[in-house]
């Protein structure tokens, strides 16, 4: 069905295009009296088992008279008829679903703008953290370097020629410090990997949940859009059909009034109207099943706001928890820098 909420987009893609002709066909309901066009005057005498007409015996006098009270009354009846697609599903008198569903269409344009935003930015703030650990790994690889350098140059026996208890202290003192450093550039290394994993996790299940969300407004543009192009659609449909059996009224009233009418002509003519009323109310039908799907539909979507708790919460749970795996390395590595002699 069309006017679905998808579950899984990929696939609900593939059940979009279906035709809207296609949409409840051939399903039709007991209509309102305020959409049934009341056509018994001039169908006195004609008996229909299948049609919505009343079937009057008498034909006494017909000379193409109308009810005036008949008259208005299926002119109330085309007045509300126009104003089907304007009613709400969940009350007829309310008369402002088109402009409502044209207002949250334009909310929803400016979410998906600000969203859209929102995960750019999401993912810059990730993809800046992971930028930040390749730093993190050169600069252990530098620490590295300076390790295997330093010796040589805070090494002052072969120019100073001492062989002094102080100068044996400096050597260990200087190899502490080294073997010191050699953990900071494994805190340096092991918070590489740490960043990795995380945004991996992020990119995995967290992105997926904002994607998921994007997913949804889309569908939900994607229903309105459909929604339109059927409102369109059926217009075109309904006001043609109006003016058939506006014509078709017309004609059978002439053919009443002459006597040397056709009966082939006049059936033909009464054909027409019955035809006519039977695809109006099945359009009429159609339109009502359709809106009342649709706003079932908007009720299911209500379901996404909680989306967006899950996603923050997910976010924000897995930077929390490989924060406080990154806490522990610090702890370690300030433990570790205490023991770094100092030379007072």
């Amino acid at each position: 069905m069309f006017l679905t909420v998808p579950n899984d987009f990929s696939n609900w893609k593939k059940f979009a295009n279906i035709e809207l002709n296609e949409e409840f066909d051939g399903v039709r309901l007991n209509l309102a009296r305020r959409f049934k066009l009341d056509v018994s005057d001039i169908m006195k005498g004609l008996k229909d088992e299948e049609s919505d007409f009343d079937d009057i015996d008498n034909e006494d006098n017909y000379e193409g008279r109308t009810d005036p009270l008949l008259k208005t009354r299926n002119e109330l009846v085309i007045n509300s008829i126009n104003q089907l697609w304007n009613e709400s599903p969940m009350n007829y008198k309310d008369k402002n679903f088109i402009t409502n569903v044209a207002k949250m269409n334009d909310n929803l344009t400016r979410l998906a703008e600000t969203w859209s935003k929102i995960y750019v930015l999401v993912e810059r703030i990730e993809r800046r953290e992971l930028a930040l650990s390749v730093d993190h790994q050169r600069f252990s690889n530098l620490l590295e370097s300076l390790s295997k350098v330093d010796g040589e140059v805070f090494n002052m026996e072969d120019i100073l020629n001492t062989k002094s208890g102080r100068a044996n202290n400096e050597i260990q003192n200087m190899s502490i410090i080294n073997s010191i450093m050699g953990q900071i550039s494994k805190f340096f290394v092991n918070s590489k990997k740490l960043k990795e994993e995380e945004v991996q996790i992020i990119n995995n299940d967290v992105f997926e949940s904002f994607k998921r969300f994007q997913d949804y407004y889309i569908s939900l543009h994607f229903l309105i859009e459909r929604l339109m192009n059927f409102k369109l659609e059926t217009e075109k449909e309904i006001q043609s059909l109006l003016q058939r059996i506006i014509r078709a009224i017309e004609k059978i009233k002439q053919c009443r009034s002459r006597s040397d009418i056709k009966g082939s002509e006049f059936e033909r003519h009464v054909d027409i109207l019955t035809e006519s009323m039977d695809k109006l109310n099945m359009f009429i039908s159609k339109i009502i099943l359709v809106k009342t799907s649709f706003a079932n539909e908007l009720k299911l979507f209500q379901k996404v706001k909680y989306l967006l708790s899950e996603i923050f919460q997910d976010w924000f749970e897995q930077r929390s928890k490989y924060s406080e795996i990154q806490d522990g390395y610090v702890q370690r590595l300030m433990d570790d820098l205490r023991d770094m002699p100092l030379g007072t």
